[in-house]
């Protein structure tokens, strides 16, 4: 065997290593239907979106509630498709995508959200291992479990896929089992499915506010962390059909489990929904390994963002990250939570609106290799589209989020020829 043989496959073992963070995923790496759709559930399939649901659950009736949720989850499906197509047609992470649509020194602006949402999720993750922990057996204290599990959450990252799918075969049909039971118990404490639909709810939240809520929830996996899964699918037909089933149908059980347990007992948190209907202990497993599997996730999308935009190698910015996040839900930003979702809502569909119009119109026909093109430092038609799409989202007429993303489409497709000219440079 030559020298030359030896170094390429010294270097494809470095580059698998790495998880591909900063080059095309070969399609001799690309996995299978259920892998993507495994992983990408082990990922929508988490507590802080019961959480959600359960605001929604002491907020608003069954009927508007479910209208709601379903519609945000469509929405969700709509990004998530979106984004999906552009990660699975390119093979490159969120993070290298940023650099072809925000330019050089502009694509720090979408990696730092994603840096600092990725960071602020796994926080919340790790608190509420440590508080759930509590919630069933009170003697252990919170914060020695949330360091714990976040350490634990930090090493599985530095596995990469192959880990996290493993991981989701096993969270993910547990989560389901205990969903459904949790669901069932709750809707017949109530008096079946007519006494749901009769319980009086203070309706102190409206429909599109329900909804915007819904799609925050998970807007950052929707638009952020989805390339990064689909980049290893193998066509677009296998993503699509993941997203959808992922979303439509994956994120609307996470959130009704949340909304029917607050509208049963009026408890808002799923750890004590859970205490309640005495299914604690039993879901504790259950409860762990979905936390896990999610934050694992934020860990690895965050630092194969952190990565295309620095040198530093993806194992030291897991680390940097799982540090931080431990930090985090010390300090309590698990406080912050209803805020942290209203930004999300605001700031990250229009991501997909702007990425959209850059696949259609300037990279319909693939994305050039970085030493064959030279990118501006900043695109500035982007920024000017994510605000205007940022500034959208706040006139309450119709779908707020959705006016959102088309604002931003459209703003980005009419700057696109001039952006085209200054962007891509042979």
């Amino acid at each position: 065997m030559s020298v030359e043989t030896l170094e390429t496959k010294e270097m494809m073992k470095q580059t698998q290593a790495d998880e591909f963070s900063a080059s095309v995923v070969p399609q001799s790496e690309r996995k299978s239907f259920r892998n993507i759709l495994v992983i990408a559930l082990g990922y929508v399939f988490v507590v802080t979106s019961m959480q959600v649901g359960g605001s929604i659950g002491v907020a608003l009736n069954f009927k508007d509630a479910f209208g709601a949720i379903l519609l945000s989850s469509v929405i969700l499906a709509v990004l998530a498709s979106i984004m999906g197509i552009i990660g699975t047609k390119s093979g490159l992470t969120f993070g290298l995508l940023s650099k072809y649509t925000f330019g050089e020194a502009g694509t720090w602006v979408p990696v730092v959200i994603v840096a600092l949402t990725t960071v602020g999720w796994f926080s919340i993750d790790a608190y509420l291992i440590g508080s759930t922990t509590n919630a069933l057996w009170k003697n252990i204290p919170i914060f020695p479990i949330a360091i714990l599990g976040g350490i634990g959450m930090t090493i599985t990252a530095l596995k990469g896929v192959k880990w996290m799918s493993l991981l989701a075969d096993i969270a993910v049909p547990l989560i389901v089992i205990f969903g459904v039971i949790s669901m069932v118990m709750a809707v017949n404490s109530v008096g079946g499915v007519q006494g749901m639909m009769n319980a009086v709810q203070q309706d102190t939240m409206t429909f599109a506010k329900a909804v915007s809520l819904g799609v925050g929830s998970f807007a950052v996996g929707a638009v952020m962390f989805t390339p990064d899964i689909t980049r290893f699918s193998k066509g677009m037909s296998q993503t699509i059909l993941a997203m959808v089933i992922t979303m439509v149908l994956g994120n609307s059980f996470v959130v009704f489990m949340g909304t029917i347990g607050a509208m049963a007992t009026g408890n808002g948190d799923i750890a004590q929904v859970l205490a309640i209907q005495g299914l604690l202990a039993p879901a504790f497993l259950v409860m762990l390994l979905n936390i896990w599997s999610t934050a694992q996730g934020c860990v690895y999308s965050g630092s194969l963002s952190l990565s295309s935009a620095t040198k530093i190698s993806r194992a030291k910015l897991v680390i940097a990250f799982g540090a931080v996040g431990i930090v985090f839900a010390l300090i309590g930003f698990y406080n912050l939570f209803g805020s942290y979702i209203n930004f999300l809502a605001s700031t990250v569909p229009p991501l997909a609106g702007i990425f959209f119009a850059d696949y259609l119109f300037l990279f319909k026909n693939g994305y050039p290799d970085f030493d064959k093109i030279k990118l501006p430092k900043v695109n500035i038609g982007s920024f000017v589209a994510w605000i205007a799409g940022f500034l959208v989202s706040y006139i309450s007429i119709g779908l707020p989020v959705v006016n959102a993303v088309v604002a931003a489409f459209v703003v980005k497709a009419v700057l696109c020829k001039a952006i085209k000219a200054d962007a891509i440079k042979q």
